[in-house]
């Protein structure tokens, strides 16, 4: 394993740690972390590092700007650094960050690119591969497949949604769209405001993985033309409410 680095097209610097068989693979999976996840802290990622080199084929888990939760990185600016963390990123920022894993992994000549996921992280995915017409991914493996849309819609989500929107909304229309919420989303992740409407307005994009409120409708999973395992365990907290 080693570290490697990518930089996106607006400048931001990832570090990710990369896994290579001995023998030369023209495959790759790379892994987005979920909200707040950490290439380091998450520790299931340890045993894919080790099973996929294993079996022949190369794994990269790479930073994005939703790692973390108020996360400093460097930029090609070497003057100033960026913050971000899951309290300040933009959903649709994903397509930036994918896009510099899956250049760097072209650029060391790998062939066949395969996505793994997480969590808000399968969210990023599935719009990546919506979005972006022209790209060499071959398959995608989803991890928990969350409906982050419809947890704070379900019985024990409302409870806070109904506190964090209007103050979201409150706090964006007075300017003050950056400063965190007076509380935590389901007590554990700690989100600004615009990061907030981001996320669970009405016209939200993560409104992805519908299982609360089929009326949304699976279009942007359902646009997937590549081979995908999408797998979520019986107890999944982020399945079994809604």
């Amino acid at each position: 394993m080693r570290i490697v680095t990518t930089s996106t097209s607006d400048g931001i610097i990832y570090k990710g740690l990369l896994s290579e068989p001995e023998v030369k693979s023209r495959r790759i999976i790379i892994h987005i972390p979920g909200m707040s996840g950490s290439i380091v802290a998450n520790n299931f990622l340890q045993p894919m590092h080790d099973g996929y080199i294993e079996n022949g084929i190369a794994f990269l888990a790479g930073e994005h700007r939703g790692c973390g939760t108020i996360t400093e990185f460097d930029s090609i600016n070497q003057s100033e650094m960026v913050v971000y963390g899951a309290a300040f990123e933009k959903f649709e920022d994903c397509l930036l960050d994918i896009q510099a894993w899956i250049d760097f992994a072209t650029d060391l000549g790998y062939q066949e690119i395969w996505l793994q996921s997480h969590s808000l992280g399968t969210h990023k995915v599935a719009y990546y591969l919506d979005q972006v017409s022209t790209t060499p991914i071959r398959g995608a493996v989803l991890m928990s497949p969350a409906d982050h849309f419809g947890l704070v819609r379900d019985p024990m989500g409302i409870l806070g949604h109904k506190i964090l929107l209007p103050e979201a909304k409150w706090l964006t229309e007075t300017g003050k769209g950056s400063q965190l919420l007076s509380r935590k989303l389901w007590g554990v992740e700690l989100l600004c405001a615009t990061t907030y409407l981001n996320q669970f307005d009405e016209d939200a994009k993560t409104a992805i993985f519908n299982y609360r409120d089929n009326s949304l409708g699976w279009e942007v999973v359902n646009n997937i033309k590549i081979p995908v395992l999408a797998f979520t365990g019986t107890k999944d907290d982020g399945v079994v409410p809604v």
